[in-house]
């Protein structure tokens, strides 16, 4: 039961990841960030369930404590209370820090890719993003009382959307990125452009 909880927390933020990904890329003035802004939700989901497992030992080692007769047992609905609000603030706090520290990185980095290294990558990380739509089809298909064809629709249109957001990721890579950078970057303009390729 926890293993399924931790896997639809991870799923969860995939899915935020995901929406926030197309969202980014439908707006022009966001579009270059589409990629980072996924992974810094995607990021959330290993963070939180690192968060909840860090939590779970807490109160395991807390009740080990209290069952041993420990002077801590006589306050302890009160500081498993104050402790709890504060460990979930300052955990949230740290998760920020560390997926914002993480997409800044990942930006600086594809912002150094060639356009043919960029295309792949591209491709291959929408791909992902289709495969986790993909998902959420089946889950609907499953819902709907799939009939004996359940199975091959889904297969189906998983396969249409990973290969679709891959291909229209591939030859719209140009847009996912902005200018070419000007400072510590080991590309030359004409890298990063393609050399006026398409």
């Amino acid at each position: 039961m926890v293993l399924v909880l931790f896997a639809l927390t991870i799923f969860s933020f995939l899915l935020l990841g995901s929406i926030a990904f197309l969202i980014s890329a439908l707006l022009p003035w966001t579009r270059r960030y589409a990629l980072s802004t996924a992974l810094w939700l995607a990021v959330w989901g290993p963070c939180v369930v690192v968060l909840m497992l860090v939590a779970g030992l807490g109160v395991v080692t807390g009740a080990l404590v209290m069952r041993a007769g420990g002077a801590f047992a006589v306050d302890a609905p009160r500081l498993v209370s104050a402790v709890g609000w504060t460990y979930l603030i300052a955990g949230s706090l740290v998760i920020a820090g560390v997926a914002t520290a993480i997409a800044w990185f990942h930006q600086k980095l594809i912002h150094r890719f060639t356009l043919a290294l960029f295309r792949l990558y591209s491709a291959a990380v929408s791909a992902g993003i289709g495969s986790v739509l993909g998902w959420c089809l089946g889950w609907w298909i499953a819902t709907k009382g799939a009939s004996a064809h359940g199975s091959l629709w889904w297969v189906s249109g998983m396969i249409v959307l990973m290969a679709g957001f891959g291909i229209v990721a591939y030859v719209g890579a140009r847009g996912l990125r902005g200018n070419a950078p000007t400072r510590f970057t080991w590309i030359t303009p004409e890298e990063f452009a393609g050399n006026g390729k398409r």
